[in-house]
């Protein structure tokens, strides 16, 4: 015989107890095995990967990023239009801003000069307002 407390109700998103899956036990055993990666990070890892390389006859040790950046830009420096294209394209990303647009410093500065006339321009309408109406005070300015 059941008790009341013993009593589970069946319904939408309550599945019947011999039907739910048991504690410690995935609803997915076929999933992504554990210690998998994804691809951005087996990339990441082949990037900082070391090398040796030799250059001018003196053999260094370097990250296979910073190898491909370097042959990238010896291509680029030997005329090969895709890799100037290529090199081109990669210096145009990782630019820092204020060397990549001098003009863009200056925008800067005139927007900033634009919103210290606005708040100037709301802080003297709000003073005009309260000098005209007696009956804001303080207090009333502080609420709206």
């Amino acid at each position: 015989m059941t008790r009341p407390d013993d009593r589970y109700d069946v319904g939408y998103c309550k599945p019947p107890k011999h039907a739910q899956f048991p504690k410690g036990r995935s609803g997915n055993p076929k999933g992504r095995p554990k210690g998998s990666q994804s691809l951005s990070t087996v990339l990441h890892k082949a990037a900082r990967q070391r090398v040796n390389v030799t250059t001018n006859g003196k053999s260094r040790s370097m990250t296979k990023l910073e190898a491909t950046a370097t042959q990238l830009s010896n291509q680029a420096a030997s005329c090969d239009p895709r890799a100037i294209r290529d090199f081109l394209f990669w210096q145009r990303q990782f630019e820092e801003p204020a060397q990549a647009d001098p003009g863009q410093r200056g925008a800067q500065e005139i927007d900033r000069s634009v919103m210290e006339n606005i708040l100037k321009r709301i802080r003297q309408s709000e003073e005009s307002a309260s000098r005209t109406d007696p009956k804001m005070t303080k207090s009333s300015q502080k609420e709206e």
